[in-house]
């Protein structure tokens, strides 16, 4: 039985990710990828959308983890390279340790693009508002 309870939950959790429960989208245009001005003002937009919106996540049974993946898309809405910081604590994202792996990220932009214009996208998932939902209430606004 504990089997067929933990398919269920999974296919709970797969379906309310589908409909958005959790999930924070953000985009960002980018002219010039290999500024370092422009990556320094990019990474900074990137983790203060992250602050922001981990600030209007739940936290239920102190569960404050989240995922972010980040993809870049040229002009005609090719993936070039993404990349996912995996399961993280908000209070993560005020150490040096995922602003430097963003940065990275656009570094890689960078040489993949060529400098081209492209299309940062951001991906947030909220872990506390999937448990918020599975609990039976309501989804996070």
């Amino acid at each position: 039985m504990p089997l067929f309870s933990r398919l269920s939950v999974n296919r709970r959790v797969e379906r309310l990710i589908r409909e958005g429960v959790g999930v924070r989208e953000s985009t960002w245009t980018v002219d010039c990828a290999s500024d370092p001005d422009l990556t320094r003002r990019l990474t900074e937009s990137i983790v203060g959308w992250v602050r922001h919106s981990m600030g209007e996540m739940r936290r239920p049974y102190g569960i404050d983890h989240v995922a972010l993946a980040l993809a870049c898309r040229d002009g005609s809405g090719r993936v070039v390279c993404s990349t996912s910081l995996g399961v993280l604590r908000p209070i993560s994202f005020y150490g040096e340790g995922p602003v430097a792996e963003v940065n990275a990220f656009l570094g890689d932009v960078a040489r993949a693009t060529g400098g081209r214009p492209v299309e940062m996208v951001g991906a947030l998932l909220s872990l506390g508002d999937i448990a918020f939902a599975l609990n039976g209430r309501p989804a996070a606004a």
